[in-house]
């Protein structure tokens, strides 16, 4: 009888640990699961954000890509691009920069002054950069999570000054 007991007993153990090996490895092959998908999404997500800027900058540019009416310039002391435009006969400016740690655009008649705390936040950024490569040729650097930066070439169709 005894004998028979301590044999129900070793089932039993057996069983329990190998339950106990079983939650072991589900956790551990969880915690692996979760460790990449979370990279995963955190590289998908600058993906997302560099691939935004660029297209962002890119349309801006090219649907107002006339003679002379993009360039890069100062807005109050912030490096921007700058779109002008005319409606009813009067100058508007559009203007692409960084401030306060984001992509901004505001576009204001050429006579009133605004300052830059006033654009429309585009995107988190660290840093963005421009440079007049040549008279039909930008060059943007955005760093956007402070680990790469993002460099690209934008090109203005129409030519004309770069440096406003």
């Amino acid at each position: 009888m005894n004998e028979k007991q301590n044999r129900h007993i070793i089932d039993i153990l057996f069983v329990i640990s190998l339950f106990a090996l079983f939650v072991l490895s589900a956790v551990f092959l969880i915690s692996i699961g979760a460790g990449i998908y979370s990279k995963t999404m955190s590289n998908m997500n600058a993906n997302f954000d560099s691939r935004t800027a660029v297209a962002y900058i890119n349309e801006k540019v090219h649907q107002s890509d006339v003679e002379g009416n993009v360039c890069i310039g100062d807005f109050d002391g912030c490096e921007s691009i700058i779109i002008t435009t005319f409606v009813n006969d009067l100058e508007y400016n559009t203007y692409i920069y960084e401030f306060d740690g984001y992509i901004r655009e505001l576009t204001v008649r050429k006579d009133i002054a605004l300052s830059p705390a006033a654009g429309s936040k585009i995107l988190d950024v660290r840093n963005f950069n421009l440079t007049a490569v040549s008279d039909s040729l930008l060059k943007c650097d955005i760093d956007i999570d402070g680990q790469e930066i993002y460099s690209f070439y934008v090109a203005i169709r129409a030519g004309g000054n770069n440096e406003h």
